[in-house]
């Protein structure tokens, strides 16, 4: 009796666009073993092709991780205005496009975390992924921008209300993201009161806070610029 193997089935290659199998076959790798298991070399041998093909789509294991990712963003968009209908009022939009955050965040968790985590060190070097995460954000910008018209209150709008609202919405989905149970907390709450909490809190809080009461020093402060961390050579050395 032979002993069952985990690692990936390697496959003949029958595509005519290897950059979409690769980007497929990571995705799979990086559901099933996590970031750490996915390489290059893994996904070339679930594609069923040669170790080197790969390095004509991507120069690297963060090019093809920026592909996942972008992948990952333009579906965070579109699940979340699959949610949306032209009957709805801008606050159950907002709703929806925030709780549809959330959702994919539980779905897709190692894809989630790799949109936001540090694997990918030089993001401003792949436009459209870039390009796609601005897009996620926009979704999100223009309902808040229209849940104030709504409210009658549009000269409250501000980017930093954006901000904190996704900040919020966010924060909750890293919570549960790969972790069924939440925070280890004593104090328990149960998650779906938890969500819709957070959602109508966010909604609360958008309008009622006023920017004025912030301390001057935090309205004029400078933009913090993150040191910029260095590829180590062994990240693209031999698991690429």
């Amino acid at each position: 009796m032979t002993k069952a193997s985990s690692a990936p089935v390697r496959r003949p290659y029958h595509h005519g666009n290897l950059r979409e199998e690769m980007i497929r076959c990571g995705r799979e790798i990086l559901s099933s073993e996590g970031i750490h298991g996915l390489t290059l070399r893994s996904a070339a041998r679930m594609a069923g092709v040669s170790h080197g093909a790969p390095r004509n789509q991507f120069a690297d294991k963060e090019g093809l991780l920026a592909a996942i990712a972008t992948e990952g963003f333009k579906e965070l968009v579109a699940v979340r205005r699959a949610r949306l209908s032209s009957g709805m009022t801008a606050e159950t939009r907002l709703l929806a496009v925030m709780d549809g955050y959330i959702e994919y965040a539980i779905a897709q968790p190692a894809l989630f975390l790799l949109m936001f985590g540090p694997q990918i060190v030089g993001k401003e070097h792949y436009p459209d992924l870039l390009a796609a995460g601005n897009v996620s954000y926009e979704l999100l910008h223009g309902a808040v921008k229209d849940y104030f018209d709504e409210c009658g209150v549009s000269e409250r709008f501000s980017e930093l209300k954006v901000r904190c609202a996704w900040s919020a919405v966010h924060g909750l989905s890293m919570f549960y993201s790969d972790r069924p149970t939440g925070p280890s907390l004593i104090r328990k709450v149960p998650f779906e009161q938890w969500r819709q909490g957070l959602l109508r809190f966010i909604l609360t809080g958008l309008t009622a806070f006023d920017e004025s009461t912030l301390p001057a020093t935090t309205r004029s402060a400078k933009k913090v610029v993150k040191p910029r961390v260095k590829k180590r050579p062994a990240d693209d050395a031999g698991e690429a």
